[in-house]
């Protein structure tokens, strides 16, 4: 076991790595670097493995190599932050790797740490991030730097790292107590302690979010995602006027509170931060939410007004102002275009989320088929199949498709009258697919759930679509 989890963690040429992309390990190239035309790297030792300067504002500059230690930033030292190349895999998975870490002057890390951090490094950040552009993933670039110099930080990556290896490898999930309780002591004192607006406590609470989306616990998940909007809302002024790493940071909040809102109708909604239609921090061809930031505005408005409309004396009748809103938002999203020279994986996974978004409107007028015809929602439902058979699999832009096909393959059922074979049958197979190469157990739960409203109707059915789940 501990042979074939090296290779399926630690493997690949450096391009591959780089651009969080699954290499064959071909010789002299890999047949990923081929079909791209790019140039494929190899496989040689390498010792370099981030900027010598940490990109946070701020924050020290870190040390690590044999019998050094993560120092506080005060007195951290001037140098290249190191580790080796993945090691042969034919040792064992936890055997010491590479230089020797510390998370604090006083505590080394283990081999098992070491390993859990690799993982991050290596796969966890490229998985979660929809981009192909390392130099652009905010787990690598900004997270990773912070949490090499803050403890707290540091254990909850190893612990988001834990859970998903738990996902594939039951041995795993034995440690992710013993991380977690790392993490959970430090982290209630620290915000019971906490004055002003903290970066390294906001991002170590994102990450607990991550560490719940792996353990597939919506409760949690939504729990964490709360705290981070209550210090959003507490510090907006810090929030809108803070830096580049910051906005980054934030853009993760912003993508998964509104995908939380959708697939549990819970969350809170910072709608302050919803208030232009494009906000995300990084602009160009590799970033995706450039292309997503709009459909992904007029989703969080659509989610506001639910919770309004949730609230009428009959949730079932919108007044006239709900219905004229709903339908303004509509428009936007039938005559939104993705923007001009954006990547071609990015778009299409755009366009499906604005085709989910559009049904999105259709739950929230349920039963208006006046508003939105059966043969207009099956067209939805189409037309996201369609965007999305245009992506490879091993597409980073993937870690944004489970919404899509959720609200797809939710309307096809026996209530709304909807079918389509093709369709479903497209859906179940790009799932397993997907759990196949992501390993988390949460696009589990999303096949199930699905299989369970195209097998149900009445009463049974009526609940299901609704039902809370982890879209991501």
């Amino acid at each position: 076991m501990a042979v074939s989890l090296t290779l399926a963690v630690l493997s690949g040429c450096w391009t591959c790595r780089r651009r969080g992309y699954r290499c064959d390990e071909g010789t002299p190239s890999c047949a990923e670097c081929k079909r791209l035309g790019i140039e494929c790297e190899g496989y040689s030792i390498r010792l370099t493995w981030m900027k010598g300067t940490s990109r946070i504002k701020n924050r020290g500059k870190v040390k690590v190599e044999t019998h050094a230690a993560v120092v506080p930033r005060s007195k951290t030292p001037k140098a290249k932050a190191r580790l080796q190349s993945e090691p042969d895999s034919k040792q064992p998975c936890e055997r010491t790797i590479g230089p020797t870490l510390y998370a604090s002057p006083s505590s080394l890390l283990s081999s098992k740490d070491q390993f859990l951090l690799r993982h991050y490094v290596y796969t966890v950040s490229g998985l979660l991030s929809s981009t192909p552009d390392r130099s652009i993933n905010t787990y690598c670039q900004v997270i990773l730097p912070m949490a090499m110099s803050s403890p707290l930080l540091l254990n909850t990556l190893l612990l988001v790292s834990a859970a998903h290896l738990a996902c594939r490898y039951e041995q795993f999930a034995l440690d992710i107590p013993r991380y977690r309780n790392r993490v959970l002591p430090t982290l209630i004192s620290s915000v019971e302690k906490w004055k002003g607006f903290d970066i390294v406590l906001l991002a170590t609470i994102i990450m607990m979010s991550i560490h719940e989306v792996f353990e597939a616990n919506h409760a949690n998940w939504v729990k964490h995602l709360k705290a981070v909007a209550q210090i959003i809302t507490t510090y907006v002024p810090d929030c809108k006027n803070c830096d580049q790493e910051t906005r980054m940071l934030l853009d993760i909040f912003a993508y998964h509170s509104v995908i939380a809102f959708v697939g549990t109708n819970e969350g809170f909604l910072v709608m302050e931060y919803y208030g232009q239609a494009t906000w995300s921090a990084l602009r160009g061809k590799n970033a995706f939410l450039a292309s997503a930031d709009q459909v992904i505005t007029y989703v969080a408005r659509l989610g506001s007004l639910s919770l309004e409309i949730s609230s009428n004396l009959d949730p079932k009748i919108l007044t006239p102002s709900q219905l004229r809103r709903v339908l303004d938002l509509k428009a936007f999203l039938e005559n939104w275009k993705p923007p001009t020279g954006g990547h071609g994986d990015a778009c299409n996974t755009v366009q499906a989320m604005r085709y989910a978004g559009l049904l999105y409107c259709h739950k929230i007028i349920a039963n208006s088929f006046i508003v939105c015809g059966r043969e207009e929602i099956l067209s939805h439902c189409q037309a996201i199949v369609q965007h999305l058979g245009y992506i490879s699999l091993d597409s980073p832009s993937a870690a944004s498709h489970m919404w899509p096909l959720y609200m797809s393959g939710s309307f096809l059922n026996n209530r709304t009258g909807i079918a389509d074979q093709e369709s479903q049958d497209f859906i179940v197979e790009r799932l397993d697919a997907l759990k196949l190469r992501r390993g988390v157990k949460t696009i589990d739960l999303i096949r199930d759930r699905l299989k369970l409203i195209w097998n149900s109707d009445g009463d049974a059915l009526a609940a299901l679509p609704d039902a809370p789940l982890i879209l991501i």
